[in-house]
């Protein structure tokens, strides 16, 4: 059984640098909303891609300092994303006020930079969740843009809450081997059904500016 999350782990990581390429390719054609998401898929993409090639490079020395990168840029990204949905301006400020927050943790304790940040990791996600949640609220009332994604990012961010918010957990040698096992090997599925509704949303909504571009 673990060898098919490997390779569904890998697959993860291929798709992570694929799709992005599809958004790119309709990003001249397609407003704001969509170019900050773009950006977001190549930031997660990059990092993705420096935790294989950290995997490979240095395999005896751990890469949770990368973690950082992930859920940060993550926020910043998704949290421009959904004022460009919502166009609610104290989403910026809720957005520095916990980033603000974030550097006051790394810079009180320097050494966290090297394991999991669970309190960091809860409250970005939350927020992020609490703002699709918002945003499923607003689509109550006509055709929004981006709805299959916001579920994606709904539910794929809050089971990832409870994962990242056990990270430091799971590291006690005293927890039963099988459990960070398992918590991964959930976080993998769940992390490919969201992969899976960012193409489906491309595919639905924005490859027909892609057509366009090539018939052109």
């Amino acid at each position: 059984m673990s060898d098919v999350f490997d390779i569904l782990g890998d697959i993860t990581i291929y798709l992570s640098v694929i799709y992005p390429i599809f958004y790119i390719l309709g990003f001249s054609k397609n407003n704001k909303t969509y170019k900050i998401f773009t950006l977001y898929l190549i930031a997660i993409a990059l990092v993705q891609i420096s935790l294989r090639l950290h995997k490979y490079v240095y395999p005896s020395q751990p890469n949770l300092y990368l973690f950082v990168y992930y859920f940060v840029s993550q926020f910043i990204f998704l949290s421009l994303f959904y004022y460009q949905l919502l166009k609610q301006k104290w989403i910026l400020f809720v957005g520095g006020a916990t980033l603000l927050f974030i550097g006051v943790q790394y810079m009180v304790t320097p050494d966290m930079y090297f394991r999991y940040n669970p309190i960091g990791a809860s409250i970005t996600q939350g927020l992020l969740v609490f703002y699709s949640l918002l945003y499923f609220y607003r689509s109550l009332s006509g055709k929004k843009e981006f709805l299959i994604v916001n579920v994606g990012i709904f539910f794929y961010l809050l089971s990832s809450i409870l994962i990242f918010a056990s990270g430091n957990l799971v590291l006690d040698e005293t927890i039963p081997a099988y459990i960070p096992s398992l918590l991964q090997d959930i976080n993998i599925s769940l992390y490919l059904i969201f992969q899976l509704l960012i193409i489906l949303e491309w595919w639905k909504n924005y490859s027909h500016s892609v057509v366009i571009k090539f018939k052109n």
